[in-house]
């Protein structure tokens, strides 16, 4: 069945693959981004979603800045984006009668779990970022109607449609071995590295297969790897022999704190594709060098 699907932060990473998914599956897709819309309007943002017939609602806008989230100047921008607006879309999509998808992240725990977190497991966070992203939850789940909350770690992927979209991790570290002599990597921060193309594959197998809603943990599978880890994964793969250094976070201070082993445990979804095999399609797509 075709279905009207609405994409928000449509040029960004994950939103530029979740355009591309949905309209390959024949859908009707509507991609608005900051160009199109201002999603701190909330007024707008309402209209719009309550008013167009929607059958879903994929919402990709959020505040990613980690660190400047934790800047009380930058604070209440932080939360209006990743607490407020969630819960305005819900509200919205509810009085529509379409679905929400909204995406939340593995920051929302203090990483201090041995094993990983399940879906039903209470939001720690130990960031403004992460409690923001908490908040978010909430809000979407105190609207009420069909919501997905999609929680996800540490992205890559191809880069998004608008020029402000910056490179993934995995593309970032390939750049910088072809400009410096050696690399220092952090070796004490576990996460579930996430291909953005399978993401937006199990969105819309979300959206299309009836699932009960509630939180779901999107992330690519295999086993949960440091950034020196996943380093040593994308350089084996690409034959890159840029000698890497491991080293604790605290080599690298930074406002916000991380959490040590935020892994997140998919127990309510089919698996998505490895996160190897992953690899190998996202460098092959650029001529199986990287950047």
């Amino acid at each position: 069945m075709t279905m009207r699907i609405l994409v928000l932060g449509a040029k960004g990473n994950l939103g530029t693959q979740l355009v591309e998914v949905f309209g390959a599956a024949g859908h009707e897709v509507a991609a608005f981004d900051r160009d199109e819309i201002d999603a701190t309007d909330f007024d707008a943002v309402t209209a719009l979603v309550r008013d167009s017939g929607w059958d879903a609602v994929v919402n990709a806008i959020a505040w990613n800045d980690v660190d400047g989230a934790e800047d009380p100047a930058k604070r209440d921008a932080c939360w209006k984006l990743n607490a407020e607006l969630p819960g305005v879309l819900a509200k919205a999509a509810r009085e529509a009668g379409a679905t929400l998808v909204h995406y939340s992240s593995d920051y929302v725990f203090s990483g201090d779990k041995p094993g990983g977190y399940v879906e039903s497991d209470v939001p720690d966070s130990i960031s403004e970022y992460g409690r923001s992203k908490a908040a978010g939850e909430q809000a979407v789940a105190a609207a009420g109607g069909r919501s997905y909350v999609c929680r996800t770690s540490k992205l890559f992927g191809p880069p998004g449609a608008s020029p402000a979209s910056k490179p993934g991790f995995a593309d970032i570290i390939v750049k910088a071995a072809k400009t410096k002599p050696e690399l220092t990597v952090v070796d004490d921060e576990f996460g579930c590295p996430t291909y953005t193309r399978d993401l937006a594959e199990a969105t819309r197998r979300l959206v299309e297969g009836g699932f009960e809603a509630g939180i779901y943990h999107l992330v690519s599978s295999g086993p949960a790897v440091t950034w020196f880890g996943f380093t040593k994964e994308i350089f084996g793969l690409l034959g890159i022999t840029t000698p890497v250094r491991p080293v604790p976070m605290s080599a690298f201070p930074r406002p916000a704190p991380r959490p040590k082993a935020a892994v997140l445990l998919n127990t309510k979804f089919p698996p998505l594709p490895d996160r190897h095999d992953a690899l190998k399609r996202h460098f092959d797509a650029q001529g199986g060098k990287g950047v």
